[in-house]
């Protein structure tokens, strides 16, 4: 039962008719549209990628620390020979020919009677003591096995040949394009909302005059039905007959009509982005008056100023040259001023972990310049050109593109303006002719293939009324769509 109860709740919420204006359409339709959502998204992750760039000027600090277990206790193994200078060998000479005191007795110039004094004075004298080497064999203990280190680096950049800024500017025109690309995507909403929302209102006018027609032509087959039988010497059974084809054919078309108005009813709450089981009441009936203003220039001018995608266009040119001077800084070296603090953590008070050694840091100044790459920079800076070029030669095709576009809406909205005027003035005359010929009919004053003509001609100039103003309000939507200078949503 509480299914049942719960399903029935769902369908009047999905025949629960809405009624629903132009603006209340388009207000929906952006909260609701997934491109739209989809390009809000993109506009936040180039922000986050545009600060991303901003932390290049910044000091990059890492901490790290590591603790270790190695093997064994590392030691320092010195082996080979050592050669003693040859002050020390003299030394020792003189050392092993004469005591410390006579060395004075003569130093001070008293004669010595030491037999190998003055044998040895005079090899020293002559240098022809020769260098004396000792052999080594050590093996020094350096720490203990366990081994911890705390670390802290830091690097600033102090001038990286422009390559920093490059990058930050092309973040932030990146930042732009994904703003324009936004503003784009809002304004495909507002305008496929317009399109839709007026050919509902086309569809709904153009099923109001068939079924008028309908049922116009109903009476008027009723007519001749009286006619027929009463023995009218106008009306004949071929003029019953006509009469009963008119209205039949008129009736399927009142048919179609109906579905129509449905099927752009639905393709509305499409573009809207309501449930699909919802039910839409229009609440605007009436086109825009056909009144074309401004010019053909300022609108084409307009376009260039506010249209996204050439916007867009423009920003990926600065980018290219942006590209240009990040490819140039591989030119100019790259400077960073560097430093670290450093903590061994081992329980061992000498060897390389001494007091000294256990607390340190280091400042200084890194260069690093790249002489010869094989000419890679020079063809990296030559593509980076190119490419900004190939982006221009696009900039003078989509000019042509938009001014073309705008001429096109420009020149329909033009012709559904002057048409106006005569399909109102045909409007009003067919209408006329059709009541004219109706009562003439009554009164048996006219023949009945000239009443049929009369009520068809007046559906079918209503039908081109409804339909012109229509097409101005699309080519309008169009121009508008083209130009986006009303896109505020996404800026």
């Amino acid at each position: 039962m509480r299914k049942a109860l719960f399903s029935l709740a769902v369908l009047s919420a999905g025949l629960m008719a809405q009624n629903l204006s132009l603006d209340d359409a388009i207000r929906i339709a952006l909260e609701n549209n997934r491109n739209l959502k989809i390009s809000q998204t993109a506009l936040k992750i180039a922000d986050a990628q545009y600060h991303q760039a901003l932390s290049a000027r910044y000091p990059q600090l890492t901490a790290s620390a590591t603790a270790m277990r190695m093997d064994e206790d590392p030691s320092f193994l010195m082996k080979g020979t050592f050669t003693l200078p040859q002050e020390f060998t003299n030394g020792l000479a003189l050392s092993g020919a004469v005591t410390q005191d006579e060395i004075a007795s003569m130093m001070s110039g008293q004669p010595s009677n030491h037999a190998n004094l003055a044998t040895t004075l005079g090899l020293v004298q002559s240098g022809s003591i020769p260098s004396q080497s000792i052999p080594l064999n050590m093996d020094v203990k350096q720490m203990d096995r366990d081994l911890g280190v705390l670390r802290l680096d830091m690097m600033y950049p102090l001038y990286s040949g422009g390559k920093i800024d490059a990058v930050i500017k092309q973040a932030a025109l990146n930042k732009s394009i994904q703003s324009e690309e936004a503003r784009r995507s809002e304004s495909e909403v507002i305008y496929d909302v317009k399109r839709y929302y007026y050919g509902a209102m086309l569809a709904q006018h153009l099923s109001a005059e068939t079924h008028d027609t309908l049922e116009r032509m109903n009476m008027v087959k009723d007519l001749t039905e009286t006619f027929y039988q009463g023995g009218s010497l106008k009306v004949k059974k071929t003029d019953y007959l006509r009469t009963l084809t008119t209205v039949n054919m008129i009736a399927s078309m009142d048919e179609e009509m109906k579905s129509n108005a449905e099927l752009a009813k639905s393709a509305l709450i499409n573009a809207t982005g309501l449930p699909w089981n919802s039910t839409v009441e229009l609440t605007q009936n009436e086109f825009p008056a056909p009144q074309l203003s401004g010019d053909l220039k300022t609108l084409v001018d307009d376009a260039y100023k506010f249209n996204p995608t050439y916007a867009q266009l423009k920003l990926a040119i600065d980018v290219q040259s942006a590209k240009v001077d990040e490819a140039s800084s591989a030119y100019l070296p790259s400077i960073a001023l560097t430093a670290n603090a450093q903590k061994l953590l081992n329980s061992y008070d000498a060897g390389v972990v001494n007091d000294t050694n256990k607390n340190s840091w280091t400042i200084g100044v890194g260069l690093q310049w790249n002489l010869f790459e094989g000419f890679r920079t020079d063809y990296a800076v030559q593509e980076a050109k190119l490419n900004k070029l190939n982006f221009q030669h696009k900039e003078v095709l989509l000019q042509e593109g938009l001014a073309l576009q705008v001429k096109y809406a420009f020149i329909k909205l033009g012709q559904s303006e002057r048409q106006n005027v005569a399909l109102t003035n045909a409007k009003t005359s067919a209408t006329e002719n059709a009541d004219l010929n109706t009562r003439a009919y009554q009164e048996d004053m006219v023949e009945t293939k000239d009443v049929i003509e009369a009520q068809i001609m007046e559906t079918f100039a209503k039908a081109a009324y409804w339909k012109n103003l229509h097409d101005f309000a699309a080519s309008k939507a169009q121009l508008d769509y083209i130009i986006a200078s009303q896109s505020t949503q996404a800026k």
